[in-house]
């Protein structure tokens, strides 16, 4: 079975709507939600889907999405907390603020602590926005970069609305859109964000990035005004800030693990298979296949999709220390799921246990949930 641009759009869209459920606790969810309305200010089109008809799928989405969820409600499983670094990231100390709420937070600090950074602190100017690169992590599947947004006094920084990353030598887009920021205000000025974007290892790893964001602020006062964004007319926006940057070799050394597993499973009455985990410095990917040897229409690959829960990856160090690898995405493939995780492959783990929240129960506290939970043995 074949699935179409728009159908893998609607799963990833649809599991993004249940990950951002399952996964924050009330402490999260104020965040969850700023964070959600800035990338629906800053998004400007739909991939080519008509609107109604995106809108009206993902509310149908997100109704089935609460419906499924709701036995979970109040008992959510709080995430597990790193232990703090004892490494001082000097120069990108203000980004360990960012560490503590973003959704990626673990791969973050499993590269900076490690080392695997690129520190550049370069600025590109215009008018009264100024965009300063801190440091790029990159490896086979992805490229994180870290930044600094400023304006002057005459401005308040809403965001930074438009990011992208181009292979600086051939021109090659590099985004596909699937991963997206995360940004922290720290005044009305200043804003440290992360921009990360997902690439095809199939191709070398670029030696040149060309950088192209955009800053959007609004006049002082109006970060306040609960309306703010909703009219085109107050929102104010810099020209393009580029900047060419040359790509630390380290990064194009091969570090990507890919481990077969076709591990068979059956939740929500479908048979599953966990066909295989890739993990690189940055980013966890699981490969689901649905129903495996049978022909499945799109509303049963939904079916299946809201019954597959993945919520963590488990993983132990040699020293003993567990650390849980967030779930951070999904995206829809010809035959079911690939679904992506923080990673901490630098850490050296010595085990990696994924685990999947059972679908349709009632649990009377967490413990019961954490037990009743599908576990598969990565390594």
């Amino acid at each position: 079975m074949r699935t179409s641009p728009e159908e893998k759009v609607l799963l990833a869209d649809a599991y993004q709507v249940k990950l951002e459920k399952q996964q924050l606790n009330p402490a999260d969810t104020a965040f969850a939600i700023q964070r959600g309305l800035a990338k629906a200010r800053a998004r400007r089109t739909t991939s080519g889907i008509p609107i109604k008809w995106i809108t009206a799928v993902l509310i149908t989405a997100i109704t089935a999405a609460c419906l499924l969820l709701g036995p979970y409600r109040g008992i959510m499983i709080p995430q597990t907390t790193a232990v703090e670094p004892i490494q001082d990231w000097g120069v990108l100390e203000p980004f360990r603020k960012l560490a503590e709420t973003d959704i990626d937070r673990e791969s973050m600090e499993s590269a900076i602590n490690n080392g695997y950074v690129q520190f550049v602190n370069r600025s590109v100017r215009t008018g009264v926005y100024q965009l300063n690169i801190d440091a790029i992590m990159a490896d086979e599947n992805r490229i994180t970069v870290l930044y600094t947004a400023k304006t002057d006094d005459s401005q308040e920084i809403y965001n930074v609305n438009s990011a992208r990353i181009t292979d600086g030598v051939t021109h090659r887009k590099l985004d596909n859109g699937n991963v997206g920021g995360t940004q922290l205000g720290k005044g009305m000025h200043t804003l440290h964000g992360r921009e990360t974007i997902d690439i095809d290892r199939a191709n070398p790893l670029p030696e040149k990035l060309l950088l192209d964001f955009q800053i959007a602020s609004v006049d002082p006062g109006k970060l306040d005004d609960p309306q703010i964004g909703t009219k085109v007319s107050e929102m104010h926006y810099s020209d393009r800030l580029k900047m060419t940057l040359d790509l630390d070799p380290k990064f194009s050394v091969p570090q990507t693990e890919v481990l077969e597993l076709n591990k068979l499973f059956t939740v929500g009455g479908y048979e599953v298979m966990l066909s295989e985990v890739e993990i690189s410095p940055l980013v966890t990917r699981a490969r689901f296949i649905y129903e495996p040897e049978k022909e499945i229409d799109y509303q049963t690959k939904l079916k299946i999709s809201d019954a597959v829960n993945p919520v963590k990856i488990v993983s132990t160090t040699k020293d003993g220390k567990q650390i849980e690898l967030s779930s951070v995405g999904g995206a829809g493939t010809e035959d079911g799921m690939i679904y992506s995780f923080s990673s901490n492959l630098l850490d050296d783990p010595q085990s990696l246990v994924l685990k999947l929240r059972a679908p349709g129960k009632v649990y009377n506290d967490l413990q019961e949930a954490e037990r009743e939970m599908i576990k598969l043995e990565i390594k």
